[in-house]
């Protein structure tokens, strides 16, 4: 390279770091500003309330949007005592793609995406596994029980009533009952099955393995 080429070379290496340099700043200023604002964090100290804390609690009788819009058998899953044995809302082509949705979202990471159970959490998991969510027990109960434990969670499942609304988890009951009632047919569908095959192998060959 000529002395003339690596002259200009070198002045637009320069010109560059420059360019950057007053980007990094100009960057550096605006997020400051962000960094430095005045806020309250949750469950900070604060002396604008009385309680002395950030977040209040809400006023006596107060009520979730969802609890005011949806009451009975709509919020509960149940009738009285009894769990309820039909959904308590339409279910249209709307309410299974929203059951859809919200499935593959909060249930299939561990139910596996055709609730077969056969997960990448359920491999890793070990017993108890997240069972499938169609075999013969599942079948037996009330589709308010798919509606009950997505609301209250079971075991190390948690709940999902902070989460989705009570006609979400409706939705995701209806999703559920369709499975169960679609055989394993596509790629998916039977390759979630025979994962949770494996995996029952498994358990069954460690339990074999712990007796005397």
């Amino acid at each position: 390279m000529s002395r003339c080429g690596m002259l200009l070379t070198a002045c637009m290496l320069v010109a560059t770091l420059a360019a950057c340099g007053k980007a990094t700043e100009r960057e550096r200023v605006d997020f400051e500003r962000m960094r430095i604002q005045q806020r309250a964090d949750l469950y900070d100290a604060s002396h604008v309330f009385a309680s002395g804390g950030v977040m209040q609690a809400p006023p006596t009788g107060a009520v979730s949007r969802e609890s005011a819009a949806d009451t009975g058998v709509i919020a509960s899953g149940m009738y009285g005592k009894a769990l309820a044995t039909t959904i308590p809302i339409a279910v249209t082509p709307a309410l299974l793609d929203t059951g859809r949705r919200q499935f593959g979202i909060y249930c299939a990471v561990c139910h596996g995406p055709a609730a077969f159970g056969g997960s990448l959490v359920a491999a890793n998991m070990g017993p108890p596994r997240p069972p499938s969510l169609r075999r013969a027990a599942m079948l037996t109960k009330p589709i308010g029980y798919i509606y009950y434990v997505a609301t209250n969670g079971f075991g190390r499942m948690p709940p999902y009533n902070w989460q989705l609304t009570a006609r979400e988890r409706w939705a995701i009951a209806a999703y559920v009952q369709q499975l169960q009632r679609t055989a394993a047919t596509d790629s998916m569908s039977i390759r979630d099955s025979l994962n949770a095959l494996t995996y029952a192998r498994w358990d069954s060959i460690a339990a074999a393995r712990r007796q005397p």
